[in-house]
């Protein structure tokens, strides 16, 4: 039977190439800068192309230069998984601390194993777990993606993260997200949402995923882009946050199967050899299938070139 990766398998692989693209950078030292240039950049953007494939999020490399004599710096932006809830029985957790209370029905045949769906005769939500930015930092950007299985349509809550995120259906089924901002532009808003105009189906399972990326905010469903809007600032955390999926009294009608959260963070800082700088900052973006979006040449300047 063929076996794929998980986005985690794949950050470890990410991880040790990029200490051997350090070793390599090493020995390169001694010789051609552009050759550690080429390593340095190579690296840091394969390592961003394979997260974007891995987690079907777009990912960017950053490089900016260097100022007074300092080297230019690369940063790779990448995916981290926060936590997953696949509603098994039993379903272990690294810290006990940390273990979400599950409530409602069990059924045994969902999307990938057990499901949940509500009680009728207990208004509480299918899963509360406390999350607190100390837990799960969003700040640079996050992804929350679960699967649904509707059974008639109607207004309901998929799930809400504090004061931080709505993820709801709207009498026909369709999906639409608030995510709450601090930080931005005197002219953002500190509100931004996002609408689809496609209803969720009836009897069949579907992904819904909420993201944003520090600049902007999309929803999808089934991996299709349905709407993006700008989301200038920080989500507004605090340390009293819950993660509420399907809340009794404003319940979906179905059942609702894994829910994973993703958070954007930086890898380490990569640097170009101080013979060589480019000629401006760039943001080099990859789609969430890990294709390039634009060009990925930087134009880099010798000493005697930026003269």
């Amino acid at each position: 039977m063929a076996a794929g990766f998980t986005l985690l398998e794949l950050m470890v692989v990410c991880g040790v190439l990029a200490v051997l693209f350090g070793l390599a950078v090493g020995y390169l030292g001694r010789t051609d800068p552009y050759q550690v240039a080429d390593a340095v950049l190579g690296g840091e953007l394969r390592a961003a192309q394979w997260t974007a494939r891995a987690g079907g999020l777009p990912t960017e490399v950053i490089v900016v230069p260097g100022v007074d004599g300092q080297p230019a710096t690369v940063r790779s932006r990448l995916l981290e998984p926060v936590v997953s809830f696949h509603f098994e029985p039993d379903e272990p957790v690294a810290d006990e601390t940390l273990r979400p209370v599950i409530a409602g029905r069990d059924v045994e045949n969902g999307r990938f194993g057990h499901a949940r769906r509500n009680d009728p005769e207990r208004e509480v939500p299918i899963l509360r777990w406390a999350a607190p930015p100390t837990v799960a930092d969003l700040s640079d950007g996050f992804a929350i993606r679960c699967d649904v299985y509707l059974e008639a349509r109607g207004d309901a809550t998929l799930l809400s993260w504090g004061g931080v995120v709505d993820l709801r259906l709207d009498a026909d089924s369709r999906p639409w997200a608030r995510l709450r901002l601090t930080g931005g532009s005197a002219q953002a808003s500190n509100v931004a949402n996002v609408q689809s105009d496609l209803a969720l189906p009836l009897r069949r399972w579907s992904t819904v995923e909420f993201a944003c990326d520090g600049r902007e905010c999309w929803l999808t469903i089934d991996g299709r882009e349905v709407d993006r809007e700008i989301a200038d600032g920080r989500p507004l955390q605090d340390d009293g946050d819950e993660l509420v999926v399907s809340p009794g009294d404003d319940a979906i009608a179905g059942m609702v199967d894994e829910l994973r959260v993703f958070a954007y963070g930086f890898g380490p800082t990569q640097y170009l050899p101080t013979q060589l700088q480019p000629d401006r900052p760039y943001r080099i973006e990859f789609s969430a299938t890990g294709e390039p979006l634009g060009s990925t040449e930087v134009k880099l300047l010798t000493l005697e070139e930026q003269q």
